[in-house]
């Protein structure tokens, strides 16, 4: 696993685990920039790397998981074959920010009620 791939599966995991991390408007321009980025893994995780570099706590929890995924996998290892593959493409990656916004969208509606 590249380095690119490894940090768009790691910002990936980020968007599911810790959405309370992003706002609304993280996940909308964050859509936006990913939305105009050619579906080339080097160029959309340079894209994502740039972006969350602007806000310092998804970048903390961002080099953490990278970090941890070094530390367990081994910067050159398989990826476990009990894991269900997925295409980690551009499409992926856009779904994964539109979950994100759903489950930031469903907190916002329950704090309220």
């Amino acid at each position: 696993m590249t380095f690119a791939e490894q940090n768009l599966d790691a910002f990936m995991d980020l968007l599911k685990t810790q959405p309370a991390l992003f706002s609304k408007d993280n996940i909308v321009n964050l859509e936006k920039l990913i939305s105009n980025t050619p579906d080339d893994i080097e160029k959309l995780s340079t894209a994502v790397a740039g972006w969350y570099q602007n806000y310092p706590k998804i970048l903390d929890s961002q080099l953490a998981l990278l970090n941890h995924s070094l530390t367990v996998r081994g910067p050159s290892s398989a990826i476990n074959p009990n894991i269900q593959e997925y295409q980690l493409d551009k499409k992926t990656l856009l779904n994964a920010i539109q979950q994100s916004l759903a489950k930031a969208q469903n907190k916002n509606k329950n704090n309220r009620t």
